[in-house]
């Protein structure tokens, strides 16, 4: 199974109205090799980053719209199952990483500790890639209905983006409305 279409099928699909906002991200963490990669246990490590992107836009709903943010931690084991990747080969990818805080005893919790580990690389990169006022406008235009004057919903990422680009000045006057939310993305999007 190719991993890529994978990813774009099982995970992204999962909430089209997000779809484009995680196509965006992926393709550009894709050019630059972060995403998918030729090294072992890389279907494990590409489907942690996809849900770990998945998180960080439960945790900006959560801090916009005050709405459940689901971390995530089942669905990783799931579509790791889907790929055939079990609980053995999903702790013995965590046991390589050292960075990967284990817990012996709990299977549940060391995969919760890997997610939040890719979630802070995930959020890292995301900040490497893009600049802070560009990743709010692109997390506010996936997240809001713009029901007020007209429900959008975008093709591609060329649209999203022409999208972003024409409503500059209204998405920085909702940066204004919540700044908390713009300090959480620039001190780096922990969860």
């Amino acid at each position: 199974m190719n991993i890529d279409s994978y990813i774009y099928e099982a995970i992204f699909e999962e909430t089209p109205k997000y779809k484009v906002f995680y196509e965006l991200i992926w393709e550009q963490f894709k050019e630059n090799g972060f995403v998918i990669t030729d090294e072992s246990g890389y279907e494990t490590d590409a489907v942690f980053k996809a849900v770990a992107l998945q998180n960080l836009v439960g945790e900006f709903n959560y801090r916009l719209y005050d709405a459940v943010n689901e971390t995530g931690l089942e669905d990783v084991i799931e579509y790791l199952a889907n790929l055939g990747i079990g609980e053995e080969e999903i702790s013995e990818y965590c046991a390589e990483n050292t960075q990967i805080e284990r817990d012996e005893e709990d299977f549940e919790l060391t995969v919760k500790n890997a997610l939040d580990y890719w979630t802070e690389i995930v959020a890292d990169k995301m900040l490497e890639e893009f600049s802070a006022n560009d990743i709010f406008d692109y997390l506010f235009t996936a997240t809001y209905d713009f029901e007020q004057d007209f429900t959008f919903d975008f093709e591609d990422s060329d649209e999203f983006q022409a999208f972003v680009d024409s409503n500059s000045e209204r998405l920085d006057e909702y940066k204004d409305e919540y700044p908390s939310v713009m300090r959480w993305i620039e001190s780096g999007m922990v969860c």
